[in-house]
């Protein structure tokens, strides 16, 4: 009986592909990611608000509204 024959998958030496769709498919980028985004955020809240409402403001006193 040849290998792979018996309906056992045949044990394959790692790719190199394989190493990189592991790295790119891995959620630890994007956590880290989000992380370090939540982490800024959370420290420049009050100026981020105070940009979100006056872009607002000023949009609706532009008569873009």
């Amino acid at each position: 009986m040849s290998p792979g024959v018996s309906g056992r998958p045949v044990a394959r030496p790692p790719s190199r592909a394989r190493g990189v769709r592991t790295l790119l498919t891995d959620p630890a980028l994007p956590v880290a990611v989000l992380g370090t985004a939540a982490i800024a955020t959370a420290l420049y809240a009050p100026m981020l608000t105070w940009a979100i409402t006056g872009g607002l403001a000023g949009y609706s006193l532009s008569g873009s509204v």
